[in-house]
């Protein structure tokens, strides 16, 4: 008697079992093993941070820019961000004397001014990304301008530009011998100078130099501030010449 009902217990738990592998067989077939390596959490990489939210754990790579971005999802509910960044531009280039110096540096060496004086004409445009933007008299005919632009660290081929017979080109002319390229981090420095006083007042993107009676102004002439305006102008060298509210 004792030994049939230790058979039947064992029938019973024999059973149980079977039925549970079965249950976990079926398990797997639909949504995979929890033993499956692919299921696994990655890795965080060493610039990622990771936010953790009541539905799910998402981790973020933390950068200003990026590009290429690649979303995984796994079926725990963690989202890995995998960003490849890049920097386009500058954003100091105002400022940065030494850059400012060897742009000027690589306009002079271009083969087509070699032992030629450079004369820029009208003006001459900065930007904080990087670029410069200039009109030229040609170095072989003084009646033709010719476009120049700088832009990620080189000189570009010169674009023709149309002038009129109406242009007193000679008025327009200003020696690249006269002036310098770092004169420019000068105007920002002192621009910014005042402007840090100057309530709303946004930083300088673009500074501009305008060439007349073989002169140039540096521009811009004023500093807008939430509630204020003020005028301000420049030596050719970038020194503080006037400044007084509007």
């Amino acid at each position: 008697m004792r030994l049939q009902k230790m058979t039947g217990i064992i029938v019973v738990v024999v059973m149980c079992m079977s039925c549970n592998q079965f249950r976990e067989s079926i398990h797997d077939t639909l949504y995979g093993s929890d033993t499956d390596s692919s299921y696994k959490d990655l890795p965080a990489t060493q610039d990622e941070t990771t936010t953790t939210t009541s539905s799910s754990t998402s981790t973020h790579l933390s950068t200003s820019t990026s590009t290429n971005t690649t979303v995984v999802e796994h079926r725990n509910g963690t989202t890995i961000i995998h960003n490849s960044t890049t920097t386009s531009g500058d954003h100091d280039f105002l400022s940065n004397a030494v850059k400012l110096n060897a742009a000027e540096h690589a306009l002079r060496e271009l083969p087509a001014f070699a032992g030629k004086s450079i004369h820029l004409y009208r003006s001459i445009h900065f930007y904080n990304d990087g670029r410069i933007n200039v009109t030229i008299q040609h170095p072989q005919n003084a009646a033709y301008i010719d476009e120049y632009n700088y832009n990620d660290g080189k000189w570009e081929e010169p674009k023709p530009v149309q002038m009129s017979v109406r242009d007193d080109i000679s008025k327009s002319l200003v020696g690249l011998d006269d002036i310098s390229f770092a004169s420019v981090a000068a105007v920002y420095r002192n621009y910014h100078r005042k402007a840090a006083d100057i309530a709303g007042a946004k930083p300088l993107e673009h500074i501009y130099g305008i060439f007349d009676g073989n002169s140039i102004s540096w521009y811009p002439q004023s500093i807008n501030g939430s509630r204020e305006r003020y005028f301000i102008s420049f030596t050719p060298n970038g020194s503080l010449k006037d400044y007084y509210r509007e």
